[in-house]
């Protein structure tokens, strides 16, 4: 399969699998009539999914075709989320032999990582600074205070101890004090959650906090706090 297409794909798919068709015109849903469009597949192995799918090998899935396939075929599919509750039924995006996932899912990591480091060359050219530091401390920003809404960020600050400077007017020893959100609301889940000990490379963005009328430095985004070994991975983009 053409790189191409699998970057295209993996782009737009966000469940992918190797799985054989056991039931054509059939489906494992209630709110999914059988047509010649549905059938049922059983998952061999996943390539990607999130992590509440709840998909795993040897289960069952309502698949709608995006073009014809027959009982007992193996592919590769390339599917987004339809339907889920009792069961679970995903849209097909595209399809490809079998014999070729071990590739498929080499190309489609190398398209994750191409596609992560075009989102950290722009992260890092937007922050503040980029510093490689441990977290000496965590706690509060400010006088606690009750949630604004059931969306607030509940704004916590780390204390950052500087061991390297890659970008920003920043130097080694210092202190900074870095906003975070430990919401696990939906729009914050992803935010950076660091605890006392961590080592990372921090991308540090200057941010207003509504929230509490100050700016500060923070991590908000998932790219913000990364591994120390990807540091030269990061530098390849600054």
């Amino acid at each position: 399969m053409p790189a191409a297409d699998v970057r295209r794909l993996t782009r737009r798919a966000g469940f992918v699998f190797a799985g054989r068709v056991v039931r054509t015109g059939a489906t494992t849903v209630e709110l999914v009539e059988p047509s010649k469009e549905t059938a049922v597949v059983r998952v061999d192995r996943v390539l990607r999914a999130p992590e509440d799918l709840g998909a795993r090998r040897g289960s069952q899935v309502t698949v709608r075709l995006q073009k014809a396939a027959r009982k007992g075929q193996r592919a590769v599919f390339f599917t987004v989320g339809w339907i889920s509750g009792e069961g679970l039924a995903v849209q097909e995006l595209g399809r490809e032999p079998a014999g070729q996932v071990d590739a498929i899912e080499k190309q489609m990591g190398d398209a994750v990582r191409k596609e992560e480091l075009a989102d950290i060359r722009k992260r890092v050219k937007e922050a503040h600074a980029v510093v490689v530091g441990k977290v000496a401390d965590t706690g509060a920003e400010g006088r606690e205070q009750p949630p604004a809404s059931e969306h607030d960020p509940l704004w916590r600050t780390a204390v950052v101890e500087v061991e390297r400077r890659e970008k920003g007017d920043v130097r080694e020893g210092q202190r900074l004090k870095v906003a975070y959100a430990s919401s696990r609301d939906v729009m914050w889940f992803r935010a950076p959650k660091p605890d006392r000990g961590d080592r990372a490379v921090f991308l540090l963005h200057r941010r207003k906090l509504e929230e509490r009328d100050v700016e500060m430095l923070a991590i908000v985004d998932p790219l913000d706090m990364q591994p120390v070994e990807r540091l030269d991975e990061i530098r390849s983009v600054m």
